[in-house]
């Protein structure tokens, strides 16, 4: 399993709220997670300095799966930031467009799929 960790819960609001254009990456819309394949959920927290108390965390192909449903589709581009981060744009699958803004129904979705846990490194 290939994980993508967020900090905090992973409501659809919040992943609506979050999705933005990068500020170092002009161009590239998403929200912030970690990921790297291979790595646990636990290793993307610490390596992120993720400082919620919570993190949400789903597999990268139930994330694709949900929004393939719908019609969307989804990349994870690496993107400045701690630890591996990366940015998870989501695009209209048909023309390969990436959305400048998550849709209710994507975010719906996405948030269903993503679990919660204690933040196993929590910074100050």
């Amino acid at each position: 399993m290939n994980w993508v960790v967020r900090g905090g819960i992973a409501t659809a609001q919040s992943l609506m709220a979050g999705y933005k254009e990068h500020a170092a990456r002009r161009g590239l819309f998403g929200f912030s997670v970690q990921y790297a394949s291979g790595k646990s959920v636990n290793e993307l927290a610490h390596a992120g300095q993720i400082r919620n108390g919570q993190i949400s965390y789903a597999d990268d192909d139930e994330l694709l799966a949900v929004l393939q449903i719908l019609g969307y589709t989804m990349r994870l581009e690496p993107s400045p930031g701690h630890g591996f981060h990366h940015t998870f744009a989501v695009l209209y699958d048909g023309s390969g467009i990436m959305l400048m803004a998550l849709p209710q129904d994507a975010a719906d979705a996405l948030s269903q799929t993503f679990r919660q846990q204690p933040n196993p490194y929590k910074q100050p």
